[in-house]
């Protein structure tokens, strides 16, 4: 059957602390059919299978419902809007690099060798012989065409040089262009993508387009928090722009996407709270919790018909009338009148220890033969013949029968269980004779022994426990991977039992095209698309930049006012998320002691309903950048200082004077007395508050020798305790500065000690 494919694409995605949402949608178009199965193609490898969900959404009349998905494997959608798999210009501009390296080596060879030729000396003649002729024509001709031939190839060489450099520069050039365009390519004709098999039942022709939507995650995408703060001129007010950092290689690009970045995990355990129930009487045991049921017993009968039929050779020939009777239910008649008289011979008394008595013990070894000799051939291969000689009829192979019912309570005594048995077997005939009596000797013995409620009383010291209910079991976590269970075949040795299935078998079930995993391992070629979508970033993020958390245990989303674009390449890549306007205060701070800069900085309100998470922020002044800061952690709706640099137009000068003077009774004391003055000079435009800090010298404990006394201090100021660390003796002045004014600020402190005695490092603080 031709499954119809849907064309889809990616309309949103959901990045978190680290993997992603990807939500793709196909259009069903209206007045249509709605076909039983679609099929979406073009899925990247590294989706986590379990993670897909589909939902139909639409408008007008009943819509379709998704009864089913599949997971599959499929050779990947040609593409025409990406490039081609392999770059055919890029190969052979480093073929042609290669082809001219090796052409100017060979020329270089050549000419090397040339070089080598020389022109031997004549050589000597003998005493008293005349000297030998010279062949000067044929030295001229060899120094003649040496040189010839250097000469050509030097002008071969020097073309060459010049056509190597143009080769290697386009080379460059188109290496530079690949790596700053997409890394998406055109599927190669052997690659493999994922497939969802989506099962639809309609039952009327939609009147408007319905919207397949597929969700599903993808492994090792991550983001971490940047801003961009551009002030005005006057410093009236800001615009802050959240920006982020996103790297993802998942296999697919994120194209004109709508984005949002969470500081959630994207799965998380979370114990769901339950209200538990008071009661009033005798403790009960909490109810054991379970997300499975055990398999139904009698599994193994789903193969009868296969041991019956097949695995015997097929059915059993039918043999002449004069060799072999045609069976009847003669035997089945005479086996339940057997049973029905040594159940009704059965002493329903108890022995006085409790046990069984030898009787008893008989009759149930008489009752388990019956069975053997209706489940199986006798030995030796005879058959089991009724009374009468008659022969009994052919015997099929052993099945596994369901477990025997419960014991009834004792008040259905073991007569009222034989009669409710006979009544079975008029209908059911031998296999519900057997199983009943089976019930009916349970019920029996059962009365025997007692201890149900109700009956009389408790069991005996030394007999049978009563019946209490299978304890629950606990799930092991491969019963918990429903999807990924399989049935064994008839001939397997764990036949009726639910096994977990290898990764290889479960991949080659979901591929379509078998011929394609003769010459590819998918094992390996999925984990590797996993292995590298969790890379992602591997190369570390950017300076300054660190990864979204929650802030104080809460997460918060952030959505992108516009589409984004996210190649799959593993980099990170900067996006725009949203841009408001935030209210500013600007603000200057001095602490001459330390430093006469004037510092300037501006308490920006977070105009989010969310957190402004750690990160760096470029700075702009009227479109000009001034400098990067740290930004750090601003609560929704919260303030957040950021510093500004020095401000020259700003002018700050520190003068102190020290006296040293006897004091007390006798002059038995020093009087250390400090003054600091002050002059703040505002050269701007503008007037401004300049925040002072200063500190006088503290005490520390049991120094009870020293005493400090503040002063006059003009104009007042008051304590200061900074938020991020401790310090003591701190104060500070807000003084209001015109433009082109200044401002004088004076304070006094004193310090007594012995006169006998001087501070650690001269008495002088200043």
């Amino acid at each position: 059957m031709n499954v119809p494919v849907l064309t889809s694409r990616i309309d949103s995605v959901t990045v978190y602390r680290q993997g992603a949402l990807v939500c793709r949608s196909a259009i069903l178009l209206a007045a249509q059919p709605v076909p039983p199965q679609v099929k979406v193609l073009g899925l990247p490898l590294s989706l986590d299978d379990g993670s897909v969900r589909v939902r139909v959404e639409g408008e007008g009349g009943e819509l379709p419902v998704a009864m089913d998905l599949r997971i599959a494997l499929d050779l990947a959608v040609p593409d025409p809007a990406l490039p081609p798999p392999d770059d055919a210009e890029l190969k052979q501009a480093r073929r042609e690099v290669r082809s001219l390296a090796d052409r100017r080596a060979h020329l270089e060879a050549q000419r090397a060798r040339l070089e080598r030729l020389q022109v031997y000396e004549r050589p000597a003649n003998k005493r008293g012989q005349p000297p030998l002729p010279s062949p000067t024509a044929a030295r001229l001709s060899l120094i003649e065409f040496q040189q010839q031939q250097i000469a050509a190839l030097d002008g071969q060489l020097q073309q060459l040089r010049v056509d190597q450099r143009e080769a290697e520069e386009r080379r460059e050039h188109l290496e530079a262009r690949r790596k700053a365009a997409s890394k998406a390519r055109q599927a190669k004709p052997h690659e493999l993508r994922k497939a969802a098999l989506i099962s639809l039942r309609a039952h009327e022709v939609p009147t408007a387009p319905v919207r397949v939507i597929l969700e599903y995650m993808v492994p090792g995408a991550r983001w971490a928090p940047a801003y961009a703060v551009s002030l005005t001129r006057d410093m009236a007010r800001a615009t802050v722009a959240v920006r982020a950092v996103v790297a993802q290689d998942s296999g697919e690009d994120w194209t004109g996407v709508r984005l949002t970045l969470a500081t959630a995990d994207a799965q998380r355990w979370v114990e769901l709270p339950e209200m538990q129930a008071l009661r009033i009487g005798r403790r009960q045991p909490p109810p054991q919790r379970r997300g499975w049921r055990a398999p139904p017993a009698g599994a193994g009968e789903l193969y009868a018909d296969y041991d019956r039929f097949l695995a015997g050779g097929g059915p059993p020939r039918r043999k002449s009338a004069a060799s072999e009777p045609a069976p009847s239910d003669e035997w089945d008649r005479e086996v339940a009148g057997e049973i029905d008289t040594l159940l009704a011979d059965m002493p329903t008394e108890r022995t006085q220890s409790g046990m069984i008595s030898p009787q008893q013990q008989q009759l149930l070894a008489q009752l388990q033969q019956l069975e053997q000799a209706r489940n199986g051939p006798a030995p030796g291969g005879a058959r089991p013949e009724a009374k009468g000689g008659a022969p009994a009829r052919p015997m099929a192979p052993p099945m596994r029968s369901a477990p025997p019912p419960p014991a009834p309570p004792p008040s259905a005594a073991a007569p009222q269980a034989m009669t409710f048995s006979a009544e079975r077997r008029k209908s059911s005939g031998f296999g519900g004779a057997l199983a009943d009596a089976g019930g009916a000797l349970a019920g029996a013995v059962g009365g025997l022994f007692g201890g149900a409620e109700g009956g009389g009383g408790g069991a005996p010291r030394g007999g049978l426990a009563r019946f209490e209910p299978e304890p629950e079991h606990e799930a092991a976590p491969e019963q918990l991977a429903y999807g990924d269970l399989r049935m064994p075949g008839p001939e397997a040795s764990r036949r009726g039992v639910l096994t977990l299935s290898h990764r290889r078998e479960r991949y080659l079930e979901m591929l379509w095209v078998r011929e394609v995993t003769r010459e590819i391992d998918v094992v390996s070629l999925i984990d590797g698309a996993v292995a590298r979508a969790q890379h992602a970033g591997a190369r570390g993020l950017p300076p300054r930049h660190r990864f979204a958390e929650s802030w104080f245990g809460f997460d918060y989303v952030y959505a992108a006012e516009t589409p984004i674009d996210i190649p799959s390449d593993g980099d990170y890549h900067s996006v725009p998320l949203l841009k408001q306007q935030a209210p500013i205060q600007l603000g200057y701070v001095v602490v001459p002691r330390e430093s006469t800069d004037v510092y300037r900085f501006v308490k920006l309100k977070n105009p989010l309903d969310a957190p402004l998470l750690p990160g760096p922020a470029d700075i702009y002044v009227g479109g000009d950048y001034l400098l990067s800061a740290d930004l750090k952690v601003a609560p929704p709706r919260g303030e957040v200082q950021i510093g500004l640099g020095v401000e020259q137009a700003i002018k700050v000068s520190r003068n102190t004077h020290y006296k040293e003077e006897a004091a007390g009774l006798m002059g038995g004391s020093l009087s250390l007395r400090h003054e600091l003055e002050f002059e703040v000079a505002n050269r701007s435009q503008r007037p401004v508050e300049v925040e002072v800090q200063e500190r006088i010298p503290s005490l520390r404990e049991r120094e009870d020798e020293i005493h400090v006394e503040l002063g006059a201090v003009e104009p007042a100021w008051a304590p200061f305790e900074p938020e991020h660390y401790e310090l003591e003796g701190g104060y500070r002045w807000r003084v209001q500065v015109p433009p082109g004014q200044q401002k004088k600020l004076s304070a006094t402190y004193v310090v007594r000690i012995s006169a006998k005695k001087e501070l650690v490092g001269g008495n002088r603080r200043e």
